[in-house]
């Protein structure tokens, strides 16, 4: 339950010492940061144990919390490591760490007595009843909209980002650079591909949050923590949005405060300015307030729109100076340089304002060239303060403090003695029939289907499992169960841990499976749930044998879904510059881009066999009867060759896997 409301929280983001001394010294009353493993961005410079003592030391002297981020999957065989990273930060005195797994809680709990937990924004928190108990704070969805973010706030204390990149999927929900690009988000190591080109647009391209002006609204909403993205970025970004973040909430308290002031909460255009000067890739007030979040133009920072070079001069809208930085957005490239001298109307002068036309000197590749967009990339007036440095009186390195050994939770062998199995999710009646007859040991249909209950009593082969969408509300949530209620499947695979409570407590016998956004890594996911996942596709063929509980799904064949959106994508597809064509689906208000070639073990199941692994899961619109029929030959090992039908398929993961 959420405490007594206090103050807002500020947290800022800490990708080195510099970063952090920024922060710590504009206005953060909390600082996050990474140490060199298991966080989620991996590729900022980070701490260790050789500094994270007197990093602590120094926040915590300036009265500054420190969250260390230990929010990634982490593989069976980086357990150990990953708690004894754990053990450091907690012996280096860290107000709370925030971790992606829910399941790693209750070994949190045991060997870390008084550590607080936070819950990254990567579990995908999007419904109040997918919060576990025993944590101290959720880090929410970006994608809940204000009165979502209030209902939640209300009963759990809640931190919020209000400034910085925005994922286009749900976080959490993306394998498009793990699949695509063998790097993984949920990993730390995000390629980013949705600043790439689709559609000859920057279509997956999003805006930079900025809800400086919402803050009102978002501290009356009950919210805990006001998070800003941001540890690849500059010292100069992170001081000036802590300094600029810390003015308004103090002037939103101190107008709340003071019956003598006026309570009229008013942003200074000024220091918008200074916030897309210090980055911005345009900004959006996100999808709490229902705005746009995609800008399809250039997937880069903009900086602040200052005129439009016309005929070789510029026409002004805001000010300049001799030594800032400007950038010149031609049609197929933005070309960059200092400005050096300033003439108006011939006269050479320091600095211009609004209205001023100028001429600046060295822009002969624009100069004859129409309506080109000019932005200030720099300012030579905007300074980071830093503060004093980070001493060396601390310890060099952190001596771990826990007397005993990390007590983890113990692995037996658990054999699936069942026989193989083929489980099929199916999108139409036609396609469930088909499955059906081909005999599949189950069949999933969507459980907000009109006929979902005409098609459980037209199969005689098949097991009936409704499925349920990833993403759902509390309300969704409640409409979903009565669903179940009515329709009496044989089964649930599940889409969001939100809906396990409340199946578990289900009157009449009903067995769970695990969609893989879960995003089931290891062991200790496994036995976490009272439910048979599927496992992570990001596993390869070693890591998910070596699972010593073989109790589990692993997919075999079909569509791999690389995103999980709110964004409106309008388009069937998305083609990239290599001619790579990722199909759209919309499915019950939000949108799923698929891989451009569907996984295709075949043979490989044979593999799999060999190792006690039974169960396997195919995704499939089309001819599923066919595709059904040959993996139950290829599962009875039956004479098959699959050279000729596996061309175009891929193996995914399979023999690759993700660092």
């Amino acid at each position: 339950m959420k405490n007594k409301r206090k103050k807002i929280e500020l947290l800022l983001p800490a990708g080195n010492e510099t970063c952090l001394r920024a922060a710590v010294n504009n206005g953060a009353d909390a600082v996050y940061l990474g140490m060199n493993k298991f966080n989620a961005r991996k590729s900022a410079a980070n701490f260790n144990e050789n500094n994270i003592s007197r990093v602590i030391g120094y926040c915590h002297k300036r009265n500054v919390k420190v969250y260390i981020a230990l929010n990634t999957l982490v593989k069976n065989n980086e357990i150990e490591q990953y708690f004894e990273l754990m053990d450091v930060a907690y012996s280096a005195k860290a107000d709370a760490v925030i971790i992606q797994d829910p399941c790693f809680i209750p070994i949190i709990k045991k060997n870390f007595p008084g550590l607080k937990i936070h819950l990254s924004t990567q579990a995908t928190v999007v419904n109040s009843y997918s919060i576990p108990l025993n944590i101290e704070r959720v880090i929410l969805a970006r994608e809940l909209y204000i009165d979502e973010i209030k209902a939640i706030s209300s009963r759990h204390s809640t931190e919020v980002f209000v400034h910085g990149a925005l994922c286009f999927s749900y976080s959490g929900q993306c394998l498009f650079s793990s699949v695509v690009g063998a790097r993984s988000g949920n990993r730390g190591m995000c390629a980013q591909p949705c600043r790439k080109r689709y559609n000859n647009k920057y279509n997956l391209s999003t805006m930079d949050l900025c809800m400086l002006e919402k803050i009102p609204e978002l501290i009356k909403a009950g919210v805990s923590s006001f998070k800003i993205e941001g540890r690849l970025r500059s010292p100069l970004y992170v001081a000036t949005a802590a300094r600029i973040y810390r003015k308004y909430i103090d002037l939103y308290y101190d107008g709340k405060n003071n019956e003598k002031k006026s309570s009229k909460f008013v942003v200074d255009e000024k220091d918008i300015d200074e916030l897309k000067i210090a980055f911005n890739r345009e900004f959006t007030i996100g999808f709490a307030f229902e705005d746009n979040i995609v800008d399809t133009r250039k997937p880069m920072n903009r900086g602040l729109y200052i005129g439009q070079m016309r005929h070789g001069f510029i026409h002004l809208k805001k000010g300049i100076n001799v030594g800032d930085g400007i950038a010149f957005w031609l049609a197929d490239k933005v070309i960059g340089q200092k400005v050096s001298s300033i003439l108006k109307q011939g006269v050479a002068v320091k600095q211009a304002s609004a209205g001023d036309i100028i001429d600046i000197s060295a822009i002969k590749k624009a100069r004859d060239m129409e309506s080109i967009q000019v932005y200030k990339t720099s300012s030579v007036y905007m300074k980071a303060y830093l503060g004093d440095e980070i001493g060396l009186d601390s310890p060099a390195i952190t001596k771990r403090r826990s007397k005993n050994k990390i007590m983890l939770p113990e692995f037996k062998k658990q054999e699936n003695k069942d026989q193989a199995r083929i489980f099929v999710k199916t999108y139409n009646k036609k396609s469930a029939l088909e499955a059906d007859k081909a005999k599949a040991d189950i069949v999933y249909y969507d459980v907000l289907k009109q006929d979902c209950q005409e098609v459980k009593g037209l199969l005689k082969h098949s097991k009936f499992f409704v499925y349920t969408p990833r993403i759902v509300s509390d309300k969704q949530i409640d409409d979903i169960v009565r669903l179940v209620e009515n329709i009496r499947p044989d089964g649930v695979l599940v889409g969001n841990r939100g809906l396990l409570k409340s199946l578990s407590q289900y009157s009449l016998p009903l067995t769970l499976h695990l969609d893989y956004s879960f995003n089931c890594f290891n062991d200790i996911d496994l036995s976490c749930y009272q439910a048979i996942p599927i496992c992570s596709p990001e596993l390869n063929f070693d890591e998910i044998s070596a699972l010593k509980n073989k109790k589990f799904i692993a997919m075999a064949h079909g569509d791999i879904v690389l995103m999980t959106a709110k964004q409106r994508l309008v388009m069937p597809e998305l083609i990239d510059d290599e001619a790579r064509h990722f199909k759209v689906r919309e499915s019950h208000g939000v949108y799923e881009i698929l891989n451009c070639r569907q996984l295709g073990l075949f043979n490989h199941l044979r593999d799999y066999l060999k190792q006690g692994i039974k169960y396997f899961y195919m995704d499939i619109s089309k001819d599923v009867g066919k595709y059904v029929r040959i993996y139950r030959k290829i599962l009875n090992l039956e004479p098959f060759d699959d050279l000729k039908i596996s061309k175009g398929y891929t193996t995914g993961h399979l023999k690759r896997g993700v660092d």
